[in-house]
């Protein structure tokens, strides 16, 4: 395992040992915990990104990795190695058998409005054609675990956020250094939290001990230096003519 990550099972042995326990009784239990846990960090703290190339099947949809939670990019890649992405429609029909989910883009929508004045010989229609995106269509179909496609024929790059566990076993499990602290306490609070032997004063520490260290692997993962914020600002300035 490498510096920038370590195993749930390094972090269980670690608390099993700094508790004085032995039990294989308590490394299940803590193990199932820590799963939890890894899950909660993964969503909002650690979010661990993943991507994989998925190829449409007979109906035009793809279906998702088993441990995906949330989508952060669906697009095609290019030429030159970059994604492009795809564009999200809402209309997309969900039931089989009912509609191709193959949609063309020429439709009015959005509507076409015109304007008629032929004594000064103007003539416009707006909104017809255009802004379509050549790329597709696609729509998430939580209920199937599938994302509907319309207007594309080949394979789409998914980027997600994963849950971190969902499919591995062993040494695969593993959360990052800048959380290990985190899911420790994690483990710990829910382990004393339906204990009727342990004081509730006890059991407040433990939860608050684990917020702590939840804002601090936040902070860390979110830390950036002082060329990276300057390079982001710099992102949304662009130049124009002077008229």
């Amino acid at each position: 395992m490498t510096a920038q990550f370590v195993t749930l099972d390094e972090v269980i042995q670690g608390l099993i040992v700094d508790e004085g326990k032995s039990s294989e009784h308590e490394y299940l239990r803590y193990f199932n915990i820590g799963l939890r846990g890894l899950k909660e960090l993964n969503f909002d703290t650690v979010r661990q990104i993943k991507s994989v190339e998925l190829q449409l099947d007979s109906k035009n949809t793809v279906t998702l990795p088993s441990d995906y939670v949330s989508y952060i990019k669906i697009g095609v890649a290019d030429n030159n190695g970059n994604v492009s992405y795809m564009g999200l429609r809402e209309n997309i029909n969900f039931v089989p058998g009912t509609q191709s989910t193959t949609v063309q883009d020429n439709t009015e929508n959005p509507p076409i409005f015109s304007y008629n004045n032929y004594d000064n010989s103007l003539w416009g229609r707006y909104g017809q054609g255009g802004g379509n995106n050549a790329n597709g269509y696609y729509r998430e179909n939580l209920d199937n675990r599938t994302i509907e496609l319309s207007n594309s024929n080949g394979p789409i790059i998914l980027e997600y956020v994963s849950d971190g566990s969902t499919g591995l076993t062993g040494i695969d499990i593993k959360v990052h250094a800048f959380a290990e602290e985190a899911l420790r306490s994690f483990i710990y609070w829910k382990s004393v939290q339906r204990k009727r032997a342990i004081n509730m004063n006890e059991k407040m520490a433990a939860k608050n001990e684990y917020y702590n260290q939840k804002r601090l692997s936040r902070a860390r993962m979110q830390s950036f230096n002082k060329n990276e914020a300057l390079q982001t600002s710099r992102k949304a300035f662009k130049q124009s003519p002077k008229i």
